[in-house]
């Protein structure tokens, strides 16, 4: 009997000892009732005393991230730029002594350069401004008998100052535009030795297009534009007119784009 009970001791030892030394061995975590599990057990440091760092443990409310985070592009910043595209519209016309009215044509193409800001407020939206000045092939003629045989009219530069409001999608951002607008306008008769009126028309734009990241620094852009340059008249220079002639283009162009400063 007393041999059983000096065994039955000794095992208890055992097994107290047994416990003690896998405590010291791997420290157990115990979640509260409202916290996630620890994601890997706590490691120990071998000290003396023996020390372990904490487990990995997520807020029970946010999920561990799927992906490291990655920085999407920051449109802000001051860039310079060319442009280049085309033009084309059927504006109306009107003269006034032979009491006669109707539309022409014009057409032609046009190259600048573009000066512009960006500045992205907050994630996607982004304001800008842009000023640009284009060589302006556009032109048209008008057949009235008092300016035989044609009045030639031509737009000789356009530039615009327009505000943008842009949606980025990373290195993506349509936008729309507005602003104003000003052409060198001129006219004359074909072939006729009567000089040329010349005229600086004020009026405005609106349009629309779609800017991409190239590559570093580099952005191209592809845009309508819609301008209203208003009217002017040619006198002298159109058989003594005066002739009107209204000047409105649709614009489509493409750019080149290159960050000079970026935040």
């Amino acid at each position: 009997m007393r041999k059983l009970s000096v065994a039955v001791i000794a095992v208890a030892a055992f097994a107290a000892a047994g416990s003690a030394l896998a405590a010291e061995a791997e420290a157990v975590v115990r979640p509260g009732p409202f916290d996630a599990p620890p994601a890997f057990p706590a490691r120990r440091v071998y000290d003396r005393p023996p020390v372990y760092e904490p487990a990995v443990v997520p807020d029970v409310l946010t999920a561990p991230p799927a992906f490291p985070a990655v920085r999407l592009y920051n449109w802000t910043g001051a860039y310079v730029g060319i442009n280049g595209g085309g033009a084309w519209g059927h504006p109306s016309w009107t003269s006034v002594p032979d009491l006669t009215s109707g539309t022409y044509n014009i057409s032609g193409g046009l190259v600048g350069g573009t000066l512009g800001y960006n500045l992205q407020t907050g994630e996607p939206l982004v304001i800008g401004v842009e000023t640009d000045i284009a060589w302006s092939g556009v032109k048209g003629s008008v057949p009235p008998a008092s300016c035989a045989p044609t009045c030639d009219m031509r737009s000789n530069w356009l530039a615009t100052a327009r505000l943008r409001f842009g949606y980025a999608f990373d290195t993506v951002m349509p936008y729309v535009t507005a602003g104003a607008a000003i052409s060198r306008l001129s006219a004359n008769t074909t072939g006729a030795p009567f000089g040329t009126d010349y005229a600086n028309n004020l009026g405005w734009t609106a349009g629309l297009g779609i800017e991409v990241v190239v590559w570093g620094p580099w952005t191209a852009k592809l845009e309508y534009l819609y301008a209203d340059l208003n009217g002017f008249s040619c006198n002298v220079a159109c058989g003594g007119g005066p002739i009107s002639f209204n000047v409105r283009e649709n614009v489509v162009r493409a750019g080149l784009n290159y960050r000079i400063w970026q935040r």
